[in-house]
């Protein structure tokens, strides 16, 4: 099975063989390129890496780039001779999702809760860190009660170097110190000493509103950059989504067949 995560920044794709990801491409989501320019990398990537498509029988997409979304469907039915299953959260019928508008929930937090419940089986709070830093609650009931959403980390970095001309850009390196001696400093101080007391209150704010035992797992590509929030984790799975989406494509085979 491929499975291909399109997201604001990157777009992931996962290669998988008796239900293990052997390989994984990464690629940015560039909305100003063509549909070419896509194919060819994925297709150069399976060629050095000896992955024939014959060899996959599936594909799953999931997407928060709409305008990117038909260029990947285009592939896999040109390319790949399959015609994907791609996530629709709000149609599934695999979670219950328990908010006032069931169609706006991302699909990648979707199979995200999908991976999650699998992995514990028990009441979740997933925290991903990627263009948005998001936190999805999923009850073991199957049943997706919630999502709290602020800027991530490289989000509010973007921000502030575009807005303020004579600030340095920085490499997201944890001082040992929070007060900053210089502009770099004062910087990576801020941002990550401040990134780390927001998402250890908002952990407590949402366990409290859960009120009972839970499991926190975290993912994405920043997960493992505030290394003093560890303790707050249960597990950090930086593949929770693809192995989500391979989640998904299984569900929809069984559910089809």
């Amino acid at each position: 099975m491929i499975v291909i995560d399109i997201g604001n920044t990157d777009t992931v794709i996962g290669f998988f063989k008796e239900e293990k990801c052997i390989n994984t491409l990464r690629v940015r989501s560039l909305k100003n390129e063509s549909p070419v320019f896509f194919e060819y990398r994925i297709l150069d990537f399976m060629l050095e890496n000896n992955l024939a498509k014959e060899d996959f029988k599936h594909a799953v997409i999931s997407s928060v780039v709409p305008i990117l979304t038909p260029y990947f469907v285009r592939f896999c039915e040109k390319f790949l001779n399959l015609n994907p299953f791609v996530v629709n959260p709000a149609h599934s019928g695999f979670l219950k999702i328990n908010i006032d508008m069931p169609e706006e929930l991302g699909s990648d937090l979707f199979v995200n809760a999908l991976s999650a419940l699998e992995t514990f089986k028990t009441d979740c709070i997933i925290v991903d860190f990627g263009t948005a830093l998001t936190f999805t609650v999923v009850k073991s009931e199957g049943i997706i009660e919630g999502v709290t959403i602020l800027p991530g980390i490289k989000t509010a970095l973007k921000s502030l170097f575009s807005d303020t001309s004579l600030l340095p850009e920085v490499k997201l390196e944890k001082p040992e110190c929070v007060i900053g001696k210089n502009s770099m400093h004062a910087i990576r101080a801020g941002v990550l000493y401040g990134y780390e007391g927001m998402i250890v209150k908002l952990l407590e704010r949402i366990k409290a509103e859960i009120g009972r035992p839970v499991k926190v797992l975290a993912t994405g590509g920043l997960s493992a950059v505030l290394t003093d929030l560890a303790p707050n984790f249960d597990k950090i799975d930086i593949d929770l989504t693809i192995k989500g989406l391979y989640l998904y494509g299984q569900k929809s085979i069984y559910k089809i067949s």
